[in-house]
Formats: C-alpha cells, sequence, structure tokens
C-alpha cells in the first residue's frame, strides 16, 4: 500500500535543522548595526538581514519540531548563539 503521508515522514526524506546560516546572518546583522549605526543609509543592509534571519529561524523551528528535537550539542549551541546574537541586534535597533 502506498501512503504518501509515510513516504513523507521516513527518515531519509527528514529534513534537519541546521543553525550555521542564522549564525552567520545575526552575526553580519550585528557588525553592520555595530560599525555602520542604526538609522542611517546602513538600515538599507542591516533591515534585509534581519528579516532573512527571523525567517530562516521561523523555518528551522518548525523543521526542529517536525524532528522531533533531535539535534546535538553543537547544533543546540548554535541555536542559541543564533538566538541571543539576533536579540543584541534588536536590542540595538531598538537602543536597549
Amino acid at each position: 500500500m502506498n501512503n504518501p503521508l509515510a513516504a513523507e515522514h521516513s527518515d531519509d526524506t527528514r529534513e534537519t535543522p541546521a543553525w550555521s546560516l542564522m549564525v552567520v546572518l545575526t552575526g553580519a546583522a550585528c557588525a553592520v548595526l555595530r560599525f555602520g549605526g542604526v538609522w542611517s543609509w546602513w538600515t538599507l543592509l542591516w533591515a534585509p538581514l534581519i528579516a532573512a534571519t527571523v525567517g530562516f529561524m521561523i523555518h528551522q523551528w518548525r523543521v526542529l519540531a517536525r524532528n522531533h528535537w533531535r539535534m546535538g550539542i553543537l547544533e543546540w549551541l548554535m541555536l542559541t548563539v543564533a538566538h541571543l546574537g539576533c536579540l543584541a541586534a534588536m536590542g540595538l535597533i531598538l537602543g536597549l
């Protein structure tokens, strides 16, 4: 019996979360915010970086929930660093 839902949840097609892209994006956004300023023409650079970071984070959280929270220690560390970097960037933007 061919069940498309069973094929969708098989181990070989399961996508695993990858937080390294978010670490790079938040690092770039924080660097631009730190060295370029918040409310200047640099907004044209950091605003899309923050938007892309938040979009990728939402996607990776959905993948993580589908993967039943199974990640290695390095992935959990990258998740933490990405979220702390995003919070730091938002703090710089809001002036906190």
